[in-house]
């Protein structure tokens, strides 16, 4: 196998995964300073900063010098315990020696309340800095040399020996925050209302007084509001109005997550902060795609970053951020959509609230929205709140007026206006711990300066007002997850007994919901179950849970094999639903492993049992149903074999996407895919990977699952470019097509394999008027459950023409009545068949054919008359009537007109609608409006159009009307 083609994004683990694998690794000291100075050195140097190696200062600590106007060294030092006042000294004394150098001492295990004791703020030689600086610079909140810089200045001006990142960062407010006033003080320039359905109530509650600038994010926690704007968040009083910084950070964007212990979350820049007890501490980086943050699963938080509809390729995805720098985890995920935010629904499960159509993604199972997952959308869904098992979305159109607010309903997949308002935009919703719904607005009209506006949405019965997740508050009295039934936590099941199933319902959920990257997180056997050229499959156990897995672990970590196992994870991702694929349950963020339920064994350990005609038919079908969807998504596995078709609870999962080729237009890295290599295994790999491995199709697949089949039957391995055909059998005629030379004689569709292998292994079935024809004669045997099942043979079999006429209308009128008795409506859908009888293409009826019909028709109507099953009699005369307007037959005219005749009541009442609705029978039956005996009804409905007209020109009675001319159907069939 060649490991030259990766057909893959970018993936280089970025410095914050790998400061991230370097934590969830058990290192020694050493190992552990060593790893991190390499990360700081990438770090460096990407800043422009030229370094060199440097001896170390203090016995064996890491050391690099930097150069840039200055010479300066960094020294590094990671242990379990805090640096004392005396290993300040020591370093002190260290960099006094090398001539007064300049020092960055980095304590990743930070400093004791007395360390700075030991500095002299006169000559700060050595300057501190600990782990939470260090994040920063990972995360871009900063760099290393400007928290060197302004650290040392620090020291010298203002005398203080470690300045902590939130001095750093936080910078004290040029002015109070402006507040909101009362309506009643403030009013709204214009009527806000232009459209509430139901019981949807508006109310404005506060206007923003002078001075707000632009806001970019709300958020309703308890009775306070978070609003954020470029200076930092501001809290308000939802009564009051009243303000005051809470978070007096520039460059803060985006609504904040209100924890429950007090802290708050908010981007800034590409990085996300905490904010809790008046300390800043780094949460994650490499976010600078952010749309917006929520709370998830386990009471995490998320953000939703990317796009799925971008020209230079679909980037969309939601990230779990973990508690710290480096845990963060990103799932890919395929929506072609311009997604604008996200709300969780619970488990793994989250609404993508997108312009055009919006959809539901269950991380667990499936990362790839398909076309019958959309759900249509409400203009520029920008906010979301999850209320019960709803979506309440708000948004503004592009040009900011008006205002909207929906509600969606995932389970249906119906969106409804709940309210239209006037204002130049929406810049956020939330809701309340009792239901209460806020939402802020502009009303600046044309003036440039904002004036932001909090209206009140009261619902009455028509919107749940439960508040369960979404909203940037964590939820108060939320939905528990599955990762709550499985932890311990406690759990309210009479509040939501569908989150605590969930996690009994599928084994591995658990896991999954408990998934963030940490290889610490499972405990593993000493030796591999399976060893191949790239990696390594161990037999672990999720310590949390005791859940079995298999942990896949690559055995070298170069850009290649990364991008093979990212391939694996997001191939698992797009299509682990279906349950003869196997899914990914976590995986590290750097892509160098992943963990899987744990198999019983793979299709080659079973060879033996595999050659009899059962076990094989089912493995090659659950192959072809693992393929079916990636194939239409246009991925192509092109490694199938033996080794890579595993058994998992109780069926065939297909495995190892690694070699798997992404869709055109998703393979970023021209080149890589090397011309005239092989790329599959060998002997089972198609031709065409000889040639041009990127140029591939599902005939590509199907190939392989031919040679699957050959090695099966005949116990062997394939040989290269040579079809295993077995001697003999059925399956020879499939292995010979599945495995022809060229891909465009092959079955194109794993569907069309299926039916050929259908076509060479089943018994032909038996035509539908042979087994009605059994059925009548088992009837006449005595069977009372045969003429039942007759009439459902009829209903199921799509109108076929043959059991129509050669079989039901032979019925004599005891049987109809046993058959229609029994089941009136399979009966209905047996007479509505009837009028689709010549619509089969080749089949047209014989003038004999529709008389027959007709006459078994008025039997059925008997008999539907006789049990009062009025649906079944206003079907049959209606078929009736159809075959009378489409070949005016004389012969049974008759018969209809002596059934008319004789009809009365509720019968007589249901001929005459029928009638009415096929205007060209009515001049045929015309004579019955003259006749006396005949039913009032029938009488009116056969009184033809021009003399009711007359009758209502000269306020007269009926009289005799001329008869018209028969008309003959122009297209009348012949056959």
């Amino acid at each position: 196998m060649s490991g030259a083609d990766l057909d893959d994004l970018d993936v280089v683990p970025t410095l914050i995964a790998r400061y991230g694998q370097l934590l969830g690794c058990d290192h020694d000291e050493r190992e552990r300073g060593e790893l991190l100075l390499d990360i700081l050195h990438d770090l460096l140097t990407a800043s422009g900063v030229q370094l060199r190696p440097a001896a170390p200062l203090v016995g064996e600590s890491p050391t690099l010098g930097l150069r840039r106007g200055d010479t300066k060294l960094l020294g590094l030092v990671w242990r379990d315990s805090p640096l004392t006042a005396q290993d300040v000294a020591i370093w002190q004394q260290a960099a006094r020696r090398r001539s007064n150098m300049q020092v960055a001492l980095i304590s990743m295990s930070g400093f004791d309340a007395h360390a700075g004791e030991a500095m002299d703020p006169q000559s700060p030689t050595v300057v501190l800095l600990d782990r939470t600086h260090v994040e920063a610079a990972l995360c871009g909140l900063l760099t290393i040399e400007k928290a060197m810089q302004e650290v040392g200045d620090r020291a010298v001006f203002d005398g203080t020996a470690f300045t902590s990142l939130t001095d750093l960062l936080l910078t004290a407010p040029r002015h109070d925050p402006p507040s909101f006033v009362s309506f009643t003080r403030s009013p709204m320039p214009w009527e806000l209302e232009i459209a509430a359905t139901g019981a949807v109530s508006l109310q404005h509650l506060l206007s923003g007084g002078a001075g707000w600038g632009e806001i970019t994010g709300f958020t309703v926690d308890g009775p306070r509001m978070l609003v954020t704007t470029g200076e930092g968040v501001v809290e308000v009083d939802t009564l009051r109005g009243t303000a005051h910084w809470l978070l007096p950070l520039a460059g803060c964007s985006g609504s904040a997550l209100a924890s429950a212990d007090g802290g708050i979350l908010v981007r800034r820049g590409s990085a996300v902060v905490e904010w809790k007890d008046g300390v800043l501490t780094p949460i994650a980086g490499d976010l600078g795609d952010t749309r917006m943050l929520l709370w998830g699963p386990g009471g995490q938080a998320w953000a939703l970053c990317g796009n799925g509809a971008e020209l230079g390729g679909a980037t969309l995805g939601l990230v779990r951020l973990g508690g710290m720098v480096g845990d963060q985890q990103r799932y890919s995920i395929s929506f072609d959509a311009n997604v604008l935010s996200a709300a969780w629904l619970g488990d793994l499960r989250f609404f993508l609230g997108a312009e055009g159509h919006s959809a539901v993604v269950n991380l667990s199972c499936r990362t790839k929205v398909r076309r019958e997952d959309w759900i249509v959308s409400p203009p520029s869904p920008q906010y979301l709140v999850a209320l019960g098992g709803e979506v309440i979305a708000a948004g503004s159109d592009r040009t900011g007026l008006p205002g909207f607010l929906h509600r969606v309903d995932p389970a249906a997949r119906t969106t409804s206006l709940v309210a239209q308002m006037q204002l130049n935009g929406v810049q956020g919703l939330g809701v309340t711990a009792q239901g209460r719904l806020l939402l802020l607005g502009d009303v600046r009209g044309n003036s440039q300066v904002p004036h932001p506006v909090i209206v009140e949405v009261s619902v009455g019965s028509g919107i749940r007002t439960a508040a369960r997740t979404g909203a940037p508050t964590r939820p108060v009295g939320a939905e528990p997850s599955a990762a709550d039934a499985v932890s311990g936590a406690p759990v309210d099941t009479t509040v939501a007994p569908s989150a605590v199933a969930a996690a009994t319902a599928d084994p591995y959920m658990a896991v999954r919901l408990m998934a963030h990257g940490e290889r610490k997180d499972y405990a593993l056997q000493p030796r591999p179950i399976t060893t191949g050229g790239q990696a390594q499959v161990f037999r672990g156990t999720h310590k949390r849970t005791g859940t079995p897995v298999a942990l896949k672990r690559l055995r070298m970590t170069g850009e290649d094999q990364r991008a093979r196992m990212r391939r694996e994870v997001d191939a698992a991702g797009m299509f682990g639903s279906n349950r003869h694929v196997m899914p990914v349950l976590d995986f590290s963020s750097s892509f160098e492993w992943l963990v899987m339920p744990l198999a019983d064994h793979s299709a080659e350990a079973m060879a033996a049992a595999l050659r009899f005609d059962g076990p094989l038919r089912k493995l090659i079908t659950a192959i072809c149903e693992g393929m079916r969807e990636p194939h239409r998504a246009g991925w192509i596995h092109r490694d199938l074999k033996p080794a890579n078709i595993l058994w998992l609870d109780g069926r065939w999962v297909v495995a190892d996407w690694g070699l798997g080729r992404r869709p055109r237009g998703q393979t970023t890295v021209p080149g890589r895919t090397q011309v005239g290599e092989l790329y599959g295994s060998l002997g089972y790999a198609a031709p065409e990977l000889y040639t041009d491995a990127h140029a591939v199709s599902p005939q590509t697949d199907i190939y392989s699952i031919g040679q699957i089949i050959g090695w099966a039957l005949l116990q062997t391995d394939p040989h290269a470019n040579v079809p295993h055909l077995p001697s003999a059998g059925p399956w020879r005629a499939v292995v010979r097509a599945a495995t022809h030379h060229d891909p465009r004689q092959r079955p194109a569709t794993v569907d069309e394999l299926l039916a050929l292998i259908a076509a060479e292994l089943d018994s032909p079935p038996t035509a539908p008027v042979n087994r009605g024809r059994a059925l009548i004669e088992a009837a006449c045997e005595g069977d009372a459950s045969a003429l039942p099942a007759l009439f459902r043979l009829a209903a199921d079999t799509t109108s076929h023409y043959e059991l129509y006429m050669e079989a039901l209308v032979h019925l004599d009128d005891t049987q109809i009545k046993q058959a229609v008795s029994a089941d009136p409506t399979t009966a209905r859908a047996v007479v509505q068949g009837v009028q689709e009888l010549h619509t089969g293409g080749y089949v047209t009826l014989e003038y004999h054919d529709v008389d027959n019909l007709t006459r078994w028709l008025l039997r059925i109507a008997r008999c539907a008359e006789s049990i009062k099953a009025w649906d079944l009699l206003e079907d049959t005369i209606d078929a009736i009537f159809y075959l009378d307007g489409g070949w005016d037959r004389w012969d049974v005219r008759n018969d209809i007109h002596a059934w008319l005749s004789e009809r009365s009541g509720v019968a007589a009442a249901i001929a005459a609608q029928a009638l009415r609705a096929h205007p060209d029978s009515i001049p045929r039956f015309d004579d019955l409006a003259q006749q006396a005996t005949v039913d009032y009804h029938i009488r009116q409905a056969a009184t033809p159009a021009t003399q009711h007209a007359s009758d209502e020109r000269i306020g007269g009675s009926p009289t005799a009307a001329s008869t018209p001319s028969r008309r003959h159907r122009p297209d009348r069939p012949d056959r």
